[in-house]
């Protein structure tokens, strides 16, 4: 806070030139509001809606947005206390209050990030990890047990079984702490600080001895979900006295339809526009430097599974196909890369580099087929024909609700350098979560990653 004040007070006094009062250094105490008005109530209102707080999982936008919002706050206190001191015959000057915001915006924002890399650090050096384990029967654990060894911040000592099903879990390739009954001497045997339940896998007997275990001996439970469809959005709350965990179908509203749509058009018209000389650039290099057409149109499928002519600057050499090289894919799933692709002309790699082959897919959002953001629509041979997945059904009917975007938050996350598993995590976030928040943040993040080339290939 005192950084905040000496910040603003500099600043003030270097506005002098520009204004009709100037103050100095000497008697800032005359000219400022308070500072002992303003500190109590700034901490009390920060403290009240947990301004404070900084996520563990904070990222650049947070970071902002949280700095920006208690910049904001401080300011409008300072604002009130200056308005009550003027009330009272003190000559505080009004403009103290402008140059604050920015002020503690950039305060704040450097104070965040020094925060969370203290904190990366500190974790990194003396955090001990969760000893975790997991009670549920083999197979219905082993469909997320991979997950589970993924995780960074927690060690995962192993499974324990309902008692009837122990002979089952023989040919269990993880270790199997023992089972239920045994639950209170396995906690205190492996030291655990946590324990996630799969509810199907337990008889009501168990989960309700298990339960009285884990509530005596302190133990924080999890309880998840068996079969939670996706895309669906989580909801707890508490009716008759019982908690609920509510599955809400993503569903967009007309309103938040109209809005993306209006967004879509004005943008993409705008763009095209300021664009236009640079498409006439970009198609006279590649007719220049390679036979073929200077657009490429592919069938790829769109929102409800509907297929779409999908617009592109032609990249690659006209007669190249994909199953001459099909053996040198690097990716899985529905991704086809390959790093350094034979069929790729040499103005082609520079405008994937810089995403510049991308351009036309703007009078696909414009005729409503796409969207500025969503997930990358995939090409027809990928998927089946009617336009889904049979290995990631609930990924592709989840993108099948939203239009196919130019960027997303695959592309601002790392593009083809992600696995396509990260591509279905990432699909399914965009779609639980969507916003136009969200969609402004994406499309704030996307011109930087495009500019370093990251994943572009």
């Amino acid at each position: 806070m005192n950084l905040i004040w000496l910040g603003s007070v500099q600043a003030r006094i270097l506005l002098n030139p520009v204004l009709n009062q100037r103050v100095t250094a000497a008697n800032w105490g005359a000219w400022s509001p308070p500072l002992i008005a303003i500190v109590p109530l700034w901490l009390a209102v920060s403290l009240r809606f947990g301004m404070h707080r900084i996520s563990e999982k904070a990222t650049f936008w947070s970071i902002q947005v949280s700095a920006f919002e208690n910049a904001l706050t401080l300011t409008m206190i300072t604002a009130l206390v200056t308005f009550f001191s003027r009330e009272f015959g003190e000559l505080v000057s009004r403009m103290f209050v402008a140059v604050m915001l920015p002020v503690a915006f950039v305060v704040l924002v450097a104070s965040r990030y020094m925060a969370v890399a203290l904190s990366a650090l500190a974790r990194e050096k003396w955090d001990t990890p969760l000893r975790v384990a997991l009670v549920a029967d083999w197979g219905k654990a082993k469909q997320f047990i991979g997950n589970m060894k993924g995780t960074q911040a927690s060690s995962f000592r192993g499974l324990i079984v309902p008692e009837m099903d122990l002979a089952l879990a023989e040919g269990c390739t993880i270790p199997i702490l023992g089972t239920t009954r045994q639950i209170a001497e396995l906690i205190n045997k492996e030291r655990l600080d946590h324990v996630i339940i799969l509810n199907a896998s337990l008889p009501t007997g168990e989960l309700e001895h298990c339960s009285r275990v884990f509530k005596r001996m302190n133990v924080p439970v999890s309880c998840a979900l068996d079969l939670a469809p996706e895309p669906t959005r989580l909801d707890v709350s508490r009716n008759y006295g019982v908690p609920f965990v509510e599955l809400i179908p993503i569903q967009f509203t007309r309103r938040q339809q109209v809005i993306k749509r209006i967004f879509d058009v004005v943008l993409s018209g705008m763009l095209l526009l300021v664009f236009l000389p640079l498409f006439v650039v970009i198609g006279a290099l590649v007719k220049a430097t390679s036979k073929g057409p200077v657009l490429h149109r592919s069938r790829r499928i769109g929102k409800g599974g509907r297929q779409f002519i999908f617009l592109k600057f032609r990249s690659m050499f006209s007669d190249s196909e994909r199953r001459s090289v099909i053996a040198d894919n690097e990716k899985t799933g529905h991704i086809f890369k390959i790093k350094n692709d034979p069929r790729v002309t040499p103005i082609g790699r520079i405008l994937r580099r810089y995403s510049l082959d991308e351009l036309p897919q703007l009078m696909n959002i414009l005729c409503g087929e796409m969207s500025f953001v969503g997930p990358r629509p995939l090409p027809v041979s990928d998927l089946g024909p009617d336009g889904m997945s049979k290995q990631y059904a609930a990924w592709s009917e989840g993108r099948a609700k939203v239009y196919p975007g130019l960027t997303g938050l695959w592309q601002v996350s790392g593009r083809s350098d992600l696995p396509f598993e990260d591509m279905v995590r990432l699909d399914l976030s965009y779609i639980q979560n969507w916003s136009l928040a969200l969609d402004i943040r994406i499309l704030l993040e996307t011109p930087s990653m495009v500019l370093r080339g990251e994943g572009a290939y």
